[in-house]
Parts: C-alpha cells; structure tokens; sequence
C-alpha cells in the first residue's frame, strides 16, 4: 500500500477522528505493541472496534477520495463537478490540486505521500468552504 512512517503515525496520533466508523473488510489499520499495520478481514468486520484507543483506522487513497467528496458536498459543493490532480516530483515530492466547480481551488504541496496530500486536502477543505 505504501504508508510511509509519518503517515501512520499521524493516523495514530489522531485515531479518535474515526471513531465510530464501521469496519469493513479491506479497511487498514494499526494495532498491537508494537504496532503494526493489519487489514481488516471479512471474520473481523463485527468483532472490529475503532472506538478503542488500542487500534487506529489507516485510510488508503480510496477512503481519503471519498472522505473529500463528502467534505464537498457538506460545503454545499457538487463533488460530481470537482476536478483532482494528483502530481509527483522527485524534487517536490506530491502535490494534490483540487478545482471545485464554483472556481475555488485547494492545493497540497510538498507531501511526503499521496495519502499525506489527500490527508492535507481534506482539512484545508474542512477549513475552508468550496
């Protein structure tokens, strides 16, 4: 999947932002001492609990997508009208540009990954209003 470090570390640092989300299999996730990245199975969906303190939700690309999608349509923008580059540099590292449909646009420069990119969009949008 290609979580750097950092990556899971912040999704440690702020796991109580997805309690309450329901387990599916496919979901990412950290658990354990010492940590350590696991994938949840179809067994586990029931039996998977965010709310702990003890496990953290790790959202891949397809969930930081559709997280930002919702956050659009929050803001009362149509995600169906949004446009999303998503660059690499090697000097530059990642870069996300989003352009709503209202022409508003939110960038994130510099990541160190794509996920830390959709991560950094996501709370430039939650700021912001598109």
């Amino acid at each position: 999947m290609g979580f750097t470090g950092d990556y899971l570390e912040r999704c440690w640092i702020k796991r109580a932002v997805w309690r309450g989300k329901k387990a599916f299999p496919g979901d990412w996730y950290l658990a354990g001492d010492p940590l350590e990245l696991r994938l949840v199975g179809k067994a586990e969906t029931t039996s998977m609990d965010f709310q702990s303190d003890d496990v953290a939700f790790v959202p891949d690309a397809d969930d930081l997508l559709q997280l930002i999608d919702n956050q659009l349509r929050s803001a009362g923008a149509d995600p169906a009208k949004k446009s999303i580059t998503i660059a690499y540099d090697p000097d530059k590292s990642w870069s996300i540009d989003i352009r709503c449909g209202d022409g508003s646009r939110y960038n994130a420069r510099n990541q160190e990954s794509i996920h830390s990119g959709l991560l950094y969009a996501l709370q430039v949008i939650g700021q912001s209003r598109c």
